[in-house]
Order: C-alpha cells, then sequence, then structure tokens
C-alpha cells in the first residue's frame, strides 16, 4: 500500500505586490537562485511542524532593498527535496550573516554607548526589550515613555517590553514587515538582523537622503551621495560590494573629504586589500569621526554584504574634518602676475608671477611651463621667500612666441584655474593696453553701506585703455574664491556685482591686460552698521516643554537699526517654524512651537550680524518629567507625637498633578496638611500618633516618584537612657546639708531636641509636656528642688541637696514610664542627729586610775564605722586603747582607762566625719583628792548594811552611783575574815543581764564600789562575800535606771 505525499504550501514574501501563483519546483528553485543577489534575510520558521510526518510547513522571509510591497507564493515541493535546498542556501549564506551580525552589531553599540550599554549577543541580549528601547530613544531623541518594565523577570514583561519598541517605531512612521516580538524574544538571528537592518535604514541612511528628489531608490540615492563626494578624484562607484574590495576606492573617498589625509591613494597596491582598508578607515574614525563598523577583512571579503557597507559609508555623509587633522586644501591657492594671465609679455623677457599658498595647510607646490610645440623646455625658477610663509615667487623665460602652458599643482592637485593658457606675442595690438586708462567706482570696491549676502557692485570702463578684457578676481577674509557676476554692456564698460558671505576684508583685483591697475587689488572692508553686542535676549533660561509655546523677548533699542533675523534648529536638525514679530522701536518677540525633546538652537543675526553668545540653546523637556520632583525629608526617623514636615519641589517637572498619600504601618492613609509656597513649591505635614513605619507615597502625572520610609519612634527611647553618678551609690550615703548631683545620658536615646524638667504634681496640662519628668522625695514624703541643667546636647546635669536625714526616693519617667533602675532609692546621713555623752568626754568626774566611758548614739544617722582616738595628758605618748562596744545598732559604749591625771584628748569620727565639729573632746582626770563629784553630775548612793542593800527606786543614766559596803563592830571577826585583804565583790548587772563597769575602793573598811549604767532598766547589785563558811552568803537588790 502506498501513499501520496500531502501538498504544503512555502510562502515568500518580498516587496513590491502581493499575488499567488503555484509554480514548479525546479521553477521556484530558479526563482529564488536568480534573486539571490537582492536578498536581504531569508527567515526559515517552522510554523506546524507535525512530529511522525515527513512533512512540515515553513515560512521564508525576503525582502528586498527597496522594501516597497510584498509577494505571496505557494509551491508543492517534497519535503526531502526542500530540505537539502534550504541547506544549500544556508550555507551560501553563513558569510554575510557572519558580517551582518558584527555590523549591525557593532552599529547598535556606537549609539548605545550614550547610555553605558553594550550588546554582545544580539540573539539574547535583545530579547528582554531594554536594549531596544534605549536604541529607540538614542535614534529617535525621544522618550518611549514608562509603559516599560526596567527589571523584566518574566517572558511576559519581557514580551511587553518588546511590543512597547514595535508601537513605538509604528508612531515613527517604520514599517515592520512579517517580523513580530517573539520572535525578537526567541533570539532568530535572521529577523533581529532584519529589524536591526529598518533601524539602520530610516535613521541613518534615510535620514540623510531626505533632500534628494533626484529619481531611484535609497540604494541608488546613496550611492549618487558617495560619487558626489568621490568626484574631485574622478573616481565613481557602481555597487557596494566589489568596487570597495581593494580599498583604493575607500582611500579616494577619504581624501576627497579630507584632501591630503592619504596623499598616496592613488599608488596604493590593489592586493593589499585588507591592509589598504584598515589605513582608510582607522583615518576615517581618527579625523572624520566615521566609527569603524566594519571590520576591514569583512569589506575586503569576496562574500561582502552591501547592507554592511552602505551602513558604513552612509556615517561619511555628514562627517566633518576634525580640527588639527592633516589636510590640505588646494583650491585655496591662488596663482598670479603676468607669468600666469599672459598678457604684456613678451619673448625673450622675464615672465614673474606669485603663489599664494599661505592658507592651504602644509604641501609642496609644483610649478612647470610647457612651451610651444618644437620649442626647447622652459626653465622655472621660483621660491618660498618673504614675510609671509607659503607665498612663493618666480619667473620663466618665454623665447619664442606661441602659446604657453603654465602648470601649478598643489600636493598634486591643481590649483584654481590651472593649467594657465598664456600667449606671448613680439610686439602687437595685444600688447598696446594701458591699465591706467581703466576706470572703476561703486561701493563694492569701498564697502560704503554693504552687509553681509546684499549686493555689492562696480563698474569697469575700459574704453581708452586698449584692446584688452577686464578680469576680476574677489577673494574674501579666509582666501577663499567669491563668486561674482559681470554685466558686458558692448561699449567697454563692464557692471561687476558680488554678495559677500560675511564681515571682514576682501581684496577685489582687477587686471587689464594683464597688469593690475594703479590701485589693484582694492581693500574692501565690509564691517556691521549695528552694534550686535548690545542685543539683549530674554527668556531663554525657561524651562520649555513638548506643548509650550515660549516667547523670548528681544530688545535692540541700543544696538544701532538693523534687520533682525532668526533660525531655528530642532535637536533633529530639522528647521522649525517661529514667529518673529516686532514694534518698530527696536522690540522683537520669538515664539516657537517645539514638538522634539532635547535641545534646540536659536541663531539670531541682527544686521547680518550675529549675536554674541549664540546660538542659544533652548532645552525642550518632555510635558512632564517625574524623575525631576525633589522630595525633601531630612530625616528618616521621626519623633512620635511631633509634626514632621518634608518638601517637594517639581518646578522642574512639567506639568502633572502632584499627589502625596502617608501610610502607617497598617495601610492606613494618614491626613496630611498641605502648604504650596509657590509654583511647584509644596511643604505636607503630618503627625505620626503611633509608633513604626510610615510609607510617603508621592507621584507626579500619575508616575510613582517615591516611597520613602520613615521609622516614628518616641522621642525619647527610655531603655537606651544612662543615669549615673555619685549620689546614686548605694554604698556611699548622701550627707544631710550636702549637693547631691548625678548625670542622665541622653544623647544615644533621643530622637531630636528634648525637654527634661522637675515633675511637678500640680502641674499635669498639655502646654507642659515634657520628654522626661524627674522627682526626688524625701523622707517626708514631700519632692525636693532640682537643679536641672544641659552641659551638652543630650547630656544633662542634676543636682539636689538633701535638708534632713533619713530615705530618699529618686524617679525618671516618660509619660508614666519609668526610666530603668528606677525608682532608685537613696539613703542621706546627718552629723546633727548624732548623740555623744558620757563621763569620758566631760571636763570633770572622771578620777585617775578607774576607767571612764562614754556613749555614741548614731541610731539615727545611718550605718558608719565609728572611729575613736585618745591622747593621754603631757607628751601624748600615752594613748589609752578604748574598747568599743555596740549593745544595739548604732549605739556604742566606749571605755578607756585614764592611769594619769590632767587633761585628755578624745576625737571621735562617724564615718569620714568628725564629731564636735572636728574638734576633739576635752575630758579631764582628777585625783582621789578631788572630794565632790562635779556638779554637773548628780551622785546616786546606795548603802549597804548588815548585809542588805538600801537602794533608789531609780537613778538616771547620767549619774554616777556609789555603793558603799560598810561592816558593824560586831562583825569585825568576819571583817577580818572580809577585810580589805580579800573584800567581797560587787557586781552590778544591767537590764540585758549585762555586767556594768564598775571601780572598787577601800578605806576604813569601807567599801566604795563606784558603777556607770549606761541603759535604761531595770539593774540588779549582787554582793557575795568570800568568807569561807558562807554564813553572810550572796543577796541582791534591784533598782531602776531611768534616761
Amino acid at each position: 500500500m502506498t501513499t501520496t505525499p500531502k501538498k504544503k504550501k512555502f510562502v515568500m514574501y518580498n516587496t513590491d505586490e502581493t499575488k499567488e501563483e503555484t509554480p514548479n519546483n525546479s521553477q521556484f528553485k530558479r526563482d529564488l537562485r536568480s534573486d539571490a543577489g537582492s536578498v536581504i534575510r531569508a527567515s526559515l520558521r517552522k510554523r506546524k511542524m507535525k512530529r511522525g510526518n515527513s512533512h512540515a510547513e515553513i515560512t521564508v522571509s525576503q525582502t528586498t532593498a527597496h522594501v516597497n510591497g510584498a509577494v505571496t507564493m505557494t509551491t508543492q515541493v517534497n519535503e526531502d527535496e526542500r530540505q537539502c535546498y534550504l541547506d544549500d542556501v544556508i550555507s551560501e549564506n553563513v558569510g554575510w550573516i557572519r558580517i551582518q551580525e558584527k555590523t549591525f552589531k557593532r552599529w547598535m553599540n556606537e549609539h548605545l554607548k550614550h547610555r553605558k550599554l553594550e550588546v554582545e549577543d544580539i540573539t539574547e541580549d535583545l530579547n528582554d526589550g531594554l536594549a531596544l528601547i534605549n536604541l529607540l530613544e538614542v535614534l529617535s531623541h525621544k522618550s518611549i515613555g514608562r509603559n516599560y518594565t526596567k527589571k523584566p523577570r518574566i517572558n511576559a514583561q519581557k514580551m511587553e517590553n518588546i511590543v512597547a519598541t514595535f508601537n513605538f517605531m509604528k508612531g515613527e512612521g517604520i514599517k515592520i514587515v512579517n517580523i513580530d516580538s517573539t520572535d525578537i524574544m526567541q533570539g532568530n538571528m535572521k529577523l533581529t538582523l532584519g529589524l536591526i537592518w529598518t533601524l539602520i535604514f530610516n535613521y541613518q541612511i534615510a535620514a540623510n537622503l531626505k533632500d534628494d528628489n533626484s529619481g531611484g531608490g535609497p540604494k541608488k540615492k546613496l550611492l549618487n551621495k558617495i560619487n558626489q563626494k568621490l568626484q574631485p578624484s574622478g573616481r565613481k562607484a557602481k555597487n557596494f560590494t566589489g568596487d570597495w574590495n581593494d580599498g583604493t576606492l575607500l582611500a579616494c573617498l577619504v581624501n576627497c573629504i579630507a584632501p591630503g589625509l592619504i596623499p598616496n591613494y592613488t599608488i596604493l597596491n590593489p592586493d593589499d586589500k585588507v591592509e589598504n582598508v584598515k589605513m582608510a578607515m582607522d583615518l576615517a574614525e581618527t579625523w572624520l569621526g566615521v566609527p569603524k563598523l566594519l571590520a576591514p577583512e569583512d569589506m575586503a571579503s569576496t562574500s561582502a554584504d552591501d547592507l554592511s557597507n552602505m551602513t558604513y559609508l552612509s556615517g561619511f555623509l555628514d562627517c566633518k574634518v576634525k580640527e588639527g587633522a592633516p589636510v590640505v586644501y588646494p583650491n585655496r591657492c591662488i596663482a598670479r602676475g603676468p607669468g600666469v594671465s599672459g598678457v604684456g609679455l613678451l619673448p625673450g623677457k622675464p615672465a614673474t608671477f606669485e603663489i599664494d599658498a599661505s592658507k592651504c595647510g602644509a604641501g609642496d607646490v609644483v610649478v612647470t611651463v610647457d612651451g610651444p610645440e618644437g620649442s626647447d623646455p622652459v626653465k622655472v625658477e621660483y621660491s618660498a621667500g618673504g614675510d609671509t610663509p607659503g607665498v612663493y615667487t618666480g619667473s620663466y623665460h618665454p623665447k619664442d612666441e606661441g602659446e604657453y602652458t603654465v602648470n601649478v599643482t598643489f600636493c598634486g592637485v591643481d590649483v584654481p584655474k590651472a593649467p594657465f593658457k598664456v600667449k606671448i606675442y613680439n610686439d602687437g595690438p595685444r600688447n598696446k593696453v594701458d591699465p591706467k586708462k581703466v576706470k572703476v567706482e561703486g561701493p563694492g570696491l569701498t564697502g560704503d553701506m554693504i552687509l553681509p549676502d546684499e549686493n555689492a557692485w562696480f563698474k569697469i570702463n575700459y574704453l581708452e585703455a586698449g584692446p584688452a578684457e577686464p578680469k576680476v578676481e574677489i577673494v574674501g577674509p579666509d582666501s577663499q574664491p567669491i563668486a561674482f557676476n559681470v554685466e558686458q554692456d558692448g561699449k567697454g564698460e563692464q557692471y561687476v556685482s558680488y554678495k559677500p558671505p560675511k564681515f571682514g576684508m576682501y581684496n577685489v583685483a582687477v587686471n587689464f591686460g594683464g597688469m593690475p591697475l594703479p590701485n589693484s587689488p582694492y581693500k574692501v572692508k565690509i564691517s556691521p552698521k549695528v552694534d550686535a553686542s548690545k542685543v539683549k535676549v530674554a527668556g531663554l533660561a525657561q524651562i520649555v516643554r513638548i506643548g509650550d509655546s515660549p516667547v523670548f523677548n528681544i530688545d535692540t533699542t541700543t544696538a544701532g537699526e538693523g534687520k533682525m533675523e532668526a533660525q531655528v534648529v530642532s535637536p533633529s536638525g530639522k528647521l522649525l517654524d517661529f514667529v518673529l514679530d516686532d514694534d518698530d522701536a527696536g522690540h522683537h518677540t520669538l515664539k516657537i512651537n517645539p514638538s522634539e525633546m532635547g535641545t534646540h538652537t536659536i541663531s539670531l543675526v541682527y544686521g547680518k550680524v550675529p549675536v554674541p553668545h549664540g546660538p542659544f540653546s533652548v532645552k525642550v523637556r518632555p510635558e512632564s518629567e517625574p524623575d525631576k520632583v525633589k522630595v525633601q525629608i531630612e530625616n528618616s526617623v521621626i519623633r512620635l507625637g511631633e509634626p514632621t514636615k518634608f518638601k517637594i519641589d517639581s518646578t522642574e517637572a512639567g506639568n502633572g498633578d502632584l499627589v502625596v498619600r502617608i501610610l502607617d504601618s497598617l495601610g492606613n492613609e494618614v491626613e496630611v496638611d498641605h502648604d504650596q509656597n509657590g509654583y511647584g513649591l509644596d511643604t505636607f505635614t503630618f503627625t505620626p500618633k503611633k509608633e513604626g513605619d510610615y510609607v510617603v507615597d508621592v507621584t507626579f502625572a500619575g508616575e510613582p516618584v517615591t516611597e520613602a520610609r520613615l521609622a516614628a519612634e518616641p522621642r525619647l527611647k527610655l531603655d537606651k537612657l544612662n543615669i549615673f553618678g555619685d549620689g546614686l551609690n548605694s554604698n556611699k550615703p548622701l550627707k544631710v546639708g550636702e549637693e547631691c548631683k548625678m548625670t542622665i545620658d541622653a544623647s544615644r536615646a533621643m530622637t531630636g531636641d528634648i525637654v527634661i524638667r522637675e515633675k511637678d504634681p500640680n502641674k499635669m496640662g498639655a502646654e507642659d509636656h515634657a520628654d522626661l519628668e524627674l522627682l526626688v522625695v524625701g523622707p517626708d514624703g514631700r519632692p525636693v528642688t532640682l537643679e536641672i541643667e544641659e552641659s551638652e546636647p543630650g547630656v544633662f546635669k542634676v543636682a539636689f541637696t538633701p535638708d534632713k536625714a533619713g530615705n530618699y526616693l529618686f524617679v525618671a519617667e516618660s509619660e508614666g514610664v519609668a526610666a530603668p533602675k528606677c525608682p532608685i532609692p537613696l539613703k542621706a546621713r546627718g552629723l546633727k542627729s548624732v548623740k555623744v555623752y558620757g563621763p569620758g568626754i566631760e571636763p570633770s568626774g572622771n578620777l585617775c586610775g578607774f576607767d571612764t566611758h562614754f556613749v555614741v548614739d548614731a541610731r539615727e544617722a545611718g550605718e558608719e564605722q565609728l572611729f575613736v582616738d585618745i591622747v593621754g595628758p603631757g607628751t601624748g605618748e600615752f594613748k589609752p586603747v578604748p574598747t568599743i562596744t555596740e549593745p544595739k545598732k548604732g549605739l556604742f559604749n566606749i571605755k578607756y582607762d585614764v592611769s594619769l591625771h590632767n587633761n585628755y584628748d578624745v576625737n571621735v569620727k562617724y564615718g569620714e566625719d568628725s564629731l564636735n565639729q572636728g574638734k576633739p573632746y576635752k575630758p579631764k582626770v582628777h585625783t582621789h583628792s578631788v572630794g565632790a563629784f562635779p556638779s554637773t553630775r548628780r551622785r546616786v548612793e546606795i548603802q549597804i548594811t548588815h548585809l542588805s542593800l538600801e537602794a533608789p527606786s531609780s537613778c538616771s543614766v547620767d549619774d554616777y552611783i556609789d555603793i558603799r559596803l560598810k561592816y558593824a563592830q560586831r562583825f569585825k571577826s568576819t571583817a577580818k575574815v572580809c577585810g580589805p585583804a580579800q573584800p567581797p565583790t560587787v557586781k552590778v548587772i544591767g537590764p540585758a543581764r549585762k555586767l556594768v563597769d564598775t571601780k572598787t575602793s577601800v578605806k576604813d573598811s569601807t567599801y566604795k564600789i563606784r558603777a556607770s549604767p549606761v541603759e535604761v532598766g531595770a539593774h540588779k547589785v549582787v554582793v557575795r562575800c568570800s568568807d569561807s563558811d558562807l554564813v553572810y552568803g550572796s543577796f541582791s537588790n534591784m533598782f531602776e535606771i531611768t534616761k
């Protein structure tokens, strides 16, 4: 069983007309091959490939160099035959594809370098659309808008960008045939090359051919333009491929544009193809600014691509010779004198001439003379002498009559009017002329009232000067010959007119019969009749946008009387229409309506004099420029509850609505106050009411400007507050009456200026708001006055003076929240609350040989260490060591020995402070014969009789207590036993069962025991007899000690 292959369409697009036909297979091949020379690109794209089927539908896209229409052809092709044929076509075209890829990529990068971008692979680097967008904006001098993704990540975004470029090209009037965005994104090489060629053709080639009204297509017009450049050399290009292979034609083109740049172009070896092309390309890039878009080996290749060559060669159409280029200008060379005019010369007489090549650049002048046929060679002598470099003077000696040919070249190129034909005869009517009889007159010889581009004329009357014709030569300020017009009246008079192109000195030479007129050349100075420096132009600094109709004011009231002329050129080089009005009083207005973005130039000419500082530049911006909006936010951290201001300057952003929204951390819109300070200057204010991030969303003309994030923080961060100072040292209590100092460091805790004050519970109004409130509460619960001073930004010194001993409390809080470590308890100590009493510090009442004591009561003065230093009488060598006991916390009992009588110094310190105002206490110790106790102390006597104790019910701690023990006569025997040798023991026991210090003395069988109680309460006196039989035993009695 056999099957017949299905028929498939093979579609082909051309650019003339659209029709459908079905040629046979071989005819199709012939048609395609015969048209291969005009093929620009061929795209093979599989449309509906069916796996498992030996046939597939394929589209071949072809565009000719004329790009005018489309042709559709269908044919039936066997799959195998078609595939083999297409493989052959592709292999034949690999060379031009490679050349096109390199050339077009260089062309793109030449323009993208202005945006600091570069394309490395056109099949990959264009698929996100960004390179195409930037390229189109550079080429068109227009913005493509903001309807594209600047950082595309997904295919959908890339596709949108490419579609945006296609839409933009459509708006530019560029037709795209059989190419869509998918081809570019997928990196279709041939179709991508086709798209780039479309851009080259429209923005580079067609732009330079817009003023060409000659017939033919763009390719022919471009070739004509190139041949016009080649005209001085006499060479001509016939195509854009083979004629350029050996590089000699390219070298010729470079030298024609910049004469002398390649002076040896006529003798280049055509076999050195690549070297010739490379040399010409290097010089063109260096001195003409033509970028080397094409590799030299590609132009020299037999597979040279005409589109690549057209791309490169079109750069020569508008190139300019750079300053400093080693070029020459033979057309500026001037040859004059009888030796080149011929009139007035005689055989055998020297024929003199002058060659002025001072304006031609560096080069050689060559002068040769060819005599009449059969004559001897003519010797020519000339040299560059005189004061002006480049001016040659010379002569030759004609021997025979006839016509002589004087050849004058500069750098091998004939100077203007060369070669000169000089006819020399013996004495005859042609030589009988008298230049002195020629009469000339007219403003063209004086310059009176003549301005540039105005008609300057003069008359030449030679009716009586002889049989010759006047010859006029006019040279401008830059040594360029000036064209002139001569009208002959046939009666020996000529009317000569010319238009000086600019101000300056003109040389008008009039020769007659080969000889100059007596005053020739005439110096004609064309000078301004106005003072253009006094023309004032206002309004050039204004911002102009698309859609605006700016008006510029021009004041010529002080510049003299003249005509104001203007020219406005758009960024693309087009002349822009304008309206120029004046009020006949020297005031002019210039109004323009720009439709392109970019720099427009305004050239002003007043009285044929360009206005100084021109041409003036006016930069036209888009209707709106959101990126020009300036949002001025001083700090990204704002203070909670405090009004936050920010400014927006849209003065340079153009026309559009400014929209400002403030969103809190939850996305809720915050109320904003708006204050307009002037056109485009706005101030916005809002108050953050809760902590967190706020977003400032600004849009202009519907485009986003910024989304600034602001962090609202409290005015004071308590966790970063540092409070320190000696006054807060718990190991060092405060002292009553002494200033307590502390420091509050808020430098890292505040977000701006803060207010710290003493807290007053009676003032809680909003007007008294403070960021940090301080309070010190004394022992009585009342506030203590504080002194607060800011020593440096954010650092505060706080001080207060405790007026009484006791517990204090320091509190620092912000809006009711306490600072770390607060409240801080403080304790104040005062020496005024320390009491010292007892006989040990009194000036009397102390007996030598007995211990004495005193009491230090510091129970209300705080916990400190007690220091006691005692110095005895005399030289101070005797220093009793005190015994210090502390029966109760803060209550000290000090006992010391007074073995010597006289004055003692008792120094008492509590903590670091000396008591008694820093002075020692001065107790005095008496001997036994002193007698009575001091009147300041009351002596209480307790009698013990017959082993019984009689004591008052109460005594004071300030009293001395003497206990006397007497024995009756009937107890003598016992007294002997218990006599002085072995006295009884008497102990006084205090309330805490502590023994009270006692001293015992014996006199006349009387025992005296002195006691000094130090505690209030019940005391017990215990007497124990030392008799061995214990007949008397022991007994005790009680008495009360009061304060």
